[in-house]
């Protein structure tokens, strides 16, 4: 099996695999390639969530300071439980567990929008700028500054290749006239 993990990420894991299962523990986002075997089903803690496989290729957005933990399957079949109840995601769906209400649902997605991190790829669809910076802060290590605060909901659309340079990203965002930026050590400033 093999596990991708996205910036601010941890995965805790056993030196060897004992027992019935084969359990991790996530903080973060992570996308899994597991293989198959019945006999020591893999499963992934993201309390309060237990997501079980058998042998598919999923990812798992579980970062403490967002409200919903996502699990988006791209091949397979995965259980995602918590507390009595539970959903079995086909392939091109998600299970999204919202944290304060304590409800699952499910969706029909595109997929490559939530798992196109691990191939290197800044993908949003109509999102929020807010959301947009939060993740690219994630991977360029960076603060935000609003200067005003409805520039947060401004929605973008972006599916490019990651930059090595920071900088070209926010370029390209500049573009659409919408926003401007100015950076100051590590904080980004949004005009």
């Amino acid at each position: 099996s093999t596990v991708y993990l996205n910036a601010e990420s941890e995965l805790t894991y056993p030196a060897n695999f004992s027992g019935k299962e084969r359990r991790v523990r996530l903080k973060g986002e992570a996308y899994f390639e597991v293989k198959k075997d019945t006999t020591k089903p893999f499963v992934v803690d993201v309390a309060p969530l237990r997501i079980q496989v058998l042998g598919t290729e999923f990812g798992v957005r579980a970062y403490n300071d967002e409200p919903c933990i996502k699990t988006t399957l791209k091949q397979g079949k995965v259980s995602v439980e918590s507390e009595g109840c539970g959903v079995i995601l086909e392939p091109n769906t998600q299970a999204t567990f919202n944290r304060s209400d304590v409800r699952l649902d499910v969706k029909k997605v595109n997929v490559d929008l939530f798992i196109g991190w691990k191939d290197g790829r800044l993908i949003f669809d109509n999102c929020p700028l807010e959301q947009v910076l939060a993740d690219l802060g994630r991977w360029y290590d960076f603060n935000v500054v609003y200067k005003k605060e409805e520039l947060r909901s401004v929605p973008f659309s972006l599916n490019i290749k990651k930059h090595e340079i920071f900088l070209e990203v926010l370029e390209l965002l500049e573009e659409t006239g919408c926003v401007k930026f100015e950076i100051k050590d590590n904080t980004v400033v949004v005009k």
